[in-house]
C-alpha cells in the first residue's frame, strides 16, 4: 500500500521528458527550448531546467525541476512551498505581482497530493491577463570571432522567452501593465527573469522597492537554515572549519550594483499547529528561501506611457556541489551569456607616450606579437582633452599603430576618486570625493569620449573608477531626482555607457563586474602594491593569487599586471625589463593560464634576450589560443615547495586539442614523479595523444581509464617550466 500510495505522488510531479543521459558540461545538448501550455499550466524549459506556472485561481510558479545526467542525480524538484512571485511597491504600496498562494502554511516540504492553490487574499494586485513567446535579444550587438573569440558562439544565444502580463484588480491601483519575462537558453540550466512595468496612463508614480523574484526551495539548492537539524559541514568540537556547502541554485544579477539574491529563513511564516507553542512550527526542517531585490529603491519615476524595466535575475540550477564543477557550470554560463569577455587581445600599456618613442614600442609589438597598445595611466595621455591640435596629434599615432596592425586604446578615470578634478555640480552630494554618474559629468564625459574615438579611431578604452554603487543625495542633477532614485539612475548611465562602447566594437577594460552590460575584461582580484616586490616575489605571489582568481574568471575574463619598468617604490628591483628569466616565468604563467597581463613600461623589450622571449611565449599563445582562453582545472596550488599547475579543458573543440596541462617546477631540485590527471572534463574518448612542448618526437598515445585518469611520467629540472598538449587520439 504504502508503494502505490507513493508511485501515485510521483506520478502527480511534472516530468521531463526522457531521462539524461548527458552531461551539459562535456556533451553538447542539443533539446530546443520551449514554452508549452495546456489548461492552466504553462512551462518553459530546455531539457535541462524546466520551470512550471499555474494560471488559476492566480498566477504562480508551482515548481522548478532539473533534469541532471543520471550519474548527477537525475530528475530533481527544487521546489518546496508557493511564495510570492514578484512584488511591486508603488508610491510605497507594495502589490503583489500574480498572488497565488496556498492554503497550508506547512512549508518543510510540498506534499503534492495535499497542495491547496488559492487566490490572493488581499483585493488589491496584479492579476494574470495573457502570456505570449519571443525569442531572446542580444543585449547589444557583438560579431563571434572579434578578437580570437570563438566563431562557434550563437549570438544572441537560441532561446524561448516567456512573457506573462498582469493588470490591476482594483481600479484603486495605480494603472500599470506589469509584464514578468522568463527565459531560458539552449545547452545550459539556467532560468532568467525579470520585469517591466508600463504605466498605462494618469500621474506619475514612484517604483519604490521591488522584488523580482522569489523561491521556497529544498536545502542543497537552497541555504541551509536548520532548526534541530545539523548543516551537512557541521564540525566536531574543536574543529577550525566555518565552510558552508555550496547551494545549488546559484542565483545572481546582471548587474555591478544594486541587485542582490539572497538565502533568508522561510520558517517564521510555517505552520504553528500546536496551541501554546510558538516554537512548534517546522522545528527540525531547513526551509531557505530565495529573494532578489534591489539592496536599495530603485526609487524610480515612472510617467504615462513610460516603462522601468528591472535587472535580470539568471538562476543556475548546479548537479553538484564539488567546487569545480560548480566552477566550470559558472563559467559556461558566463561563455553563453556574455561571450563578449571570451575577446583576447595581447595588450601593452605605453608609458612613453610620445613621438620617436611610441613608434618604437609599436614596432617592437609587431616584432614580438603584442596586439594593442594602450596609452596608460600616469602618463600625459587625456582622453578628455577637446583640443584639436592634441586630437590630430593621436590620430595621426593611431594610424601609424593601424597601419602596423595594432590596435589602440587609452586610459581614463571616469567616476570613483573624481570628485576634485569636476567642477563642483557634477560632485555626488554625501560622497563629495566622486563624481555623481547621473550628474551633467556623464553627459560631459560621453561626449568627450565619443567625440575622441570618432575622431582619432581609438578601438580599446580602459576605464578606471566606473560607478561603484555609492549614493548621491543631490537634489539638482541632470539624471536623477534624489537620493532614493541615485543609485539606480547611475548604475543605469554606466550600463549604458559600456553598452554603447560595445556598439562601437570598443574593447573595454573595467575593474568591476559590467560583463553582462559590455565590459570585456575587469581585475583578477590582485593587490596593486604586489607588483613593487621583487620581481621573484611578485611572479611567485602572482601565480597564487591568479590560480585562486581562476576559480571566478574565464581565463579572458580578467586581467594581471607586469610591470616591464619602473611602477611604484618598488623601481628597477620590481621591473621585469632585462631580466629575461623573470620575465620569461611572469610571462609564460599567463600566457599559459590564457589571462593576459597589463604588461606597462615604456617599450615590450630592452634585450634581445627578452625579444627572444617574448617571441616565443605569444608565438605559444597564437598557436594553442583556442584552449588556453578556456576555462581550467585546478591540479596543485602553487606553494613553491613542489611543482604546481592547471589544466584548460575545451571539450567543445573545433580541433583535436581539448586540453593543455601548464606545470611549473619553482624549485632548486628536480622532480620526478607520477602526475594522475582527470581528463573527465576534456571529454576525451578512449585515448588520447599527449606532446611535451610542442616536441613531435614526445608524442605518445595513453589510453583513458574508466575514471578518466591518465598517468604523466613528470621529470622537471630545477626552475622549469612544461606544458603537455592533450588532443584526442
Amino acid at each position: 500500500m504504502i508503494g502505490l500510495v507513493a508511485a501515485s505522488v510521483i506520478l502527480t510531479v511534472s516530468i521531463l521528458e526522457g531521462y539524461n543521459d548527458k552531461d551539459w558540461l562535456i556533451d553538447p545538448i542539443t533539446t530546443a527550448a520551449t514554452v508549452t501550455s495546456a489548461g492552466n499550466k504553462i512551462e518553459i524549459g530546455n531539457g535541462l531546467v524546466r520551470r512550471t506556472f499555474v494560471t488559476t485561481p492566480a498566477f504562480g510558479t508551482v515548481d522548478v525541476t532539473l533534469n541532471a545526467s543520471i550519474d548527477f542525480g537525475g530528475q530533481q524538484s527544487l521546489f518546496r512551498a508557493v511564495t510570492n512571485e514578484t512584488i511591486i511597491a508603488i508610491n510605497g504600496t507594495e502589490y503583489l505581482v500574480g498572488g497565488l498562494r496556498q492554503a497550508s502554511t506547512f512549508r518543510a516540504y510540498c506534499n503534492r497530493t495535499e497542495l491547496q492553490l488559492l487566490p490572493p487574499s488581499a483585493e488589491s494586485y496584479f492579476k494574470f491577463v495573457n502570456f505570449s513567446t519571443s525569442n531572446p535579444v542580444a543585449p547589444f550587438p557583438w560579431t563571434p570571432g572579434t578578437r580570437h573569440s570563438p566563431k562557434n558562439i550563437n549570438w544572441p544565444p537560441k532561446g524561448a522567452v516567456l512573457n506573462v502580463n498582469f493588470l490591476p484588480s482594483s481600479t484603486k491601483m495605480p494603472q500599470m501593465m506589469i509584464t514578468l519575462h522568463f527565459q531560458v537558453i539552449e545547452g545550459i540550466p539556467v532560468v532568467q527573469k525579470w520585469m517591466s512595468a508600463t504605466l498605462l496612463s494618469g500621474a506619475a508614480v514612484s517604483v519604490t522597492s521591488t522584488v523580482v523574484d522569489q523561491l521556497s526551495v529544498m536545502p542543497r539548492f537552497g541555504a541551509y537554515f536548520t532548526h534541530g537539524s545539523l548543516k551537512p559541514t557541521t564540525a566536531s568540537n574543536g574543529a577550525s572549519s566555518t565552510a558552508v556547502e555550496l547551494p545549488l541554485l546559484y542565483s545572481f544579477t546582471d548587474q555591478a550594483n544594486l541587485g542582490t539574491c539572497q538565502f533568508v529563513d522561510d520558517y517564521w511564516i510555517s505552520s504553528n499547529p500546536v496551541p501554546g507553542c510558538e516554537q512548534c512550527r517546522d522545528e527540525g526542517a531547513a526551509e531557505p528561501l530565495l529573494t532578489c531585490n534591489y539592496s536599495r529603491g530603485p526609487g524610480v519615476i515612472v510617467t504615462a506611457g513610460s516603462t522601468f524595466t528591472t535587472f535580470e535575475v539568471i538562476h543556475l540550477i548546479s548537479d553538484s556541489s564539488e567546487l569545480q564543477r560548480h566552477v566550470l557550470s559558472k563559467q559556461r554560463v558566463t561563455e553563453t551569456l556574455a561571450p563578449h569577455v571570451l575577446e583576447n587581445p595581447i595588450y601593452f600599456h605605453g608609458t612613453s607616450v610620445e613621438g620617436d618613442d611610441f613608434k618604437t614600442a609599436i614596432d617592437q609589438m609587431v616584432e614580438v606579437g603584442f596586439e594593442m597598445y594602450v596609452f596608460s595611466f600616469g602618463t600625459a595621455f587625456d582622453i578628455e582633452n577637446t583640443d584639436p591640435s592634441y586630437i590630430s596629434k593621436i590620430k595621426s599615432q593611431v594610424a601609424y599603430a593601424n597601419s602596423k596592425g595594432i590596435e589602440v586604446g587609452g586610459y581614463d578615470l571616469i567616476c570613483l576618486a573624481r570628485g576634485g578634478s569636476v567642477p563642483k555640480q557634477y560632485q555626488a552630494v554625501g560622497n563629495e570625493g566622486d563624481a555623481c554618474f547621473a550628474s551633467g559629468w556623464y553627459d560631459d564625459l560621453h561626449s568627450k569620449i565619443l567625440n575622441f574615438i570618432n575622431e582619432t579611431g581609438l578601438s580599446m578604452l580602459a576605464t578606471d573608477g566606473p560607478y561603484g554603487g555609492e549614493t548621491c543625495a543631490s537634489t539638482e542633477h541632470e539624471h536623477h531626482i534624489g537620493l532614493e532614485d541615485s543609485v539606480y539612475q547611475q548604475n543605469r548611465l554606466q550600463n549604458q555607457f559600456y553598452k554603447e562602447m560595445r556598439k562601437l566594437n570598443i574593447f573595454v577594460n573595467q575593474p568591476d563586474n559590467y560583463y553582462f552590460q559590455g565590459g570585456s575584461r575587469g581585475t583578477m582580484g590582485y593587490d596593486e602594491q604586489q607588483y613593487s616586490l621583487p620581481r621573484w616575489r611578485d611572479l611567485s605571489i602572482s601565480r597564487m593569487g591568479m590560480y585562486d582568481d581562476l576559480y571566478a574568471h574565464l581565463p579572458s575574463q580578467g586581467w594581471m599586471f607586469l610591470p616591464v619598468g619602473d611602477y611604484h617604490a618598488g623601481a628597477d628591483a620590481a621591473s621585469f625589463a632585462g631580466h629575461t628569466t623573470a620575465y620569461e616565468w611572469i610571462m609564460a604563467q599567463y600566457l599559459g593560464a590564457g589571462v593576459t597581463a597589463v604588461c606597462r613600461g615604456p617599450s615590450p623589450y630592452a634585450t634581445p634576450s627578452d625579444k627572444a622571449m617574448l617571441t616565443k611565449w605569444i608565438g605559444f599563445f597564437n598557436l594553442h589560443r583556442e584552449v588556453l582562453i578556456k576555462p581550467i582545472v585546478h591540479v596543485k596550488r602553487p606553494s613553491m615547495q613542489s611543482w604546481d599547475g592547471w589544466l584548460h579543458v575545451n571539450p567543445f573543440a573545433t580541433t583535436n586539442e581539448i586540453g593543455l596541462l601548464m606545470v611549473f617546477n619553482p624549485t632548486s631540485l628536480p622532480i620526478n614523479e607520477p602526475l594522475s590527471l582527470d581528463l573527465y572534463y576534456t571529454n576525451p574518448g578512449n585515448s588520447v595523444k599527449i606532446t611535451l612542448n610542442d616536441d613531435p618526437s614526445t608524442a605518445r598515445i595513453i589510453s583513458v581509464s574508466k575514471g578518466y585518469r591518465v598517468l604523466i611520467p613528470l621529470s622537471m629540472p630545477p626552475e622549469s617550466i612544461a606544458y603537455f598538449v592533450i588532443e584526442r587520439a
